[in-house]
């Protein structure tokens, strides 16, 4: 039996947090020893001799300012427990896959950086970092392992001046730089792995273009350009549970679902009232997503490509009072089944090659054993739970937490 969401309870606020500085990072750990670990990236424009920095007509540079934040987070409390100022953070995202060493955190930064951090005892360190170019913003990062485990995953950037870097996270953590290659006009705004196959990467820009890459080339050309989206392409997210299907977001205030074996057009299109500019697929169920929709608040929307789904969005969060930038799922359901079995599927790449599983360990047993896995999933998620989510907002400094009840029906 697989489970469907139709409907959801009201959204219920659980903390609400003044970041004091503009928020729009939001990420919750994915590991099974820090998964109360709320990580928030700032940015906020300031100028050294306190001229207005909203003021469009002054000549004096504007800094960009930010701040780490991170917190103990769970339903009774919210707990700041470290703070780290530093450049402005235009996206971060935890090591999706990181069983075999301490949790990690990658960053973009406003003065053009890919910095990688490691969570010691609740505090984080910085590691590594590596300059992505001169005079540019770091815009968004994705690492390649969210489907496979990877001891040396590699890290895909995006940046203002329409460049897409590659790096690789070596063993003892440092980052080389594998390729650079200008994909985007304008600012490109989103670079995401296809986590089925890494060596495939999409990428979206301010010129209103959806681009694959295939990094075992020297990506002098994409493999497909969409002109679907008909203004800025500004998020992408890969659907780890289902082969082949990714979400797309635009300033357009579209999502857009695809097949990435058809490219030519979307399978369907779902308008959110608001530019979407982070998507994220649940972590359990491949047909649940959540949309953080700038002047249109947060959306959770059922992704169902079976039943057409006339009302895709069940559930709305309009508390913040500005942009809806950041948003992430608290990885509840996935905790207890991480690593019950990590022989199962293991990747060894390099930048030329293919991830592909390797099958040598996966018998009659082990099948058994993802089955009821997946099972034990499907019903962790889907039997009463409520999600806890965190999202936040841009001018008005504000992180919330706040939980829904999505109603599931069973089909077979």
């Amino acid at each position: 039996m697989a489970a469907q969401v139709t409907s959801a309870s009201h959204p219920e606020t659980l903390h609400i947090f003044n970041t004091e500085y503009s928020a729009d990072s939001a990420e919750f750990c994915p590991s099974p020893s820090h998964h109360n670990v709320l990580a928030i990236g700032t940015y906020q424009l300031a100028t050294s001799d306190g001229v207005d920095p909203n003021d469009v007509t002054s000549d004096i540079p504007k800094k960009r300012l930010g701040r780490l934040l991170l917190f103990h987070c769970d339903e009774n409390k919210l707990q700041e427990t470290q703070r780290q100022d530093m450049a402005a953070i235009l996206d971060m995202k935890w090591n999706p896959n990181s069983s075999d060493r301490p949790s990690e955190l990658a960053l973009v930064n406003a003065d053009g950086k890919l910095q990688l951090f490691q969570l010691d005892n609740k505090v984080i360190n910085e590691l590594c970092s590596s300059l992505i170019g001169d005079d540019r913003l770091g815009l968004s990062l994705d690492w390649s392992n969210a489907k496979y485990q990877n001891s040396e995953p590699h890290i895909v950037t995006s940046d203002s001046k329409g460049m897409i870097t590659t790096f690789k996270v070596t063993f003892d953590r440092s980052l080389t730089q594998v390729n650079q290659w200008k994909a985007h006009g304008f600012e490109a705004w989103i670079a995401a792995f296809n986590y089925w196959q890494p060596s495939i990467i999409y990428t979206g820009g301010d010129d209103c273009r959806l681009k694959g890459w295939d990094v075992r080339t020297s990506c002098e050309m994409p493999t497909f350009v969409s002109k679907s989206h008909s203004m800025g392409v500004c998020s992408i997210h890969s659907n780890i549970h289902k082969e082949n299907i990714i979400a797309t977001g635009s300033y357009d205030e579209t999502i857009l679902l695809w097949d990435t074996r058809k490219m030519r057009s979307p399978l369907s299109e779902i308008n959110v009232g608001g530019g979407v500019w982070r998507l994220k697929w649940h972590p359990t169920n491949g047909e649940v997503l959540l949309a953080a929709c700038m002047h249109n608040g947060f959306h959770i929307l059922n992704c169902s490509l079976s039943d057409g789904c006339p009302q895709p969005i069940i559930a709305s969060y309009e508390k913040h009072e500005s942009l809806a930038y950041g948003v992430d799922w608290y990885r509840v359901a996935e905790i207890s089944l991480q690593n019950q079995d990590s022989s199962v599927h293991h990747i060894e790449a390099d930048s030329t090659s293919k991830e592909t599983p390797k099958n040598e360990h996966v018998d009659e047993k082990s099948i058994s054993e993802i089955d009821l896995k997946e099972n034990m999933a499907d019903k962790a998620c889907w039997e009463g739970s409520n999600e806890m989510i965190a999202s936040c907002s841009f001018y008005d400094n504000a992180l919330h937490v706040w939980k829904v009840n999505l109603r599931p029906v069973y089909s077979n």
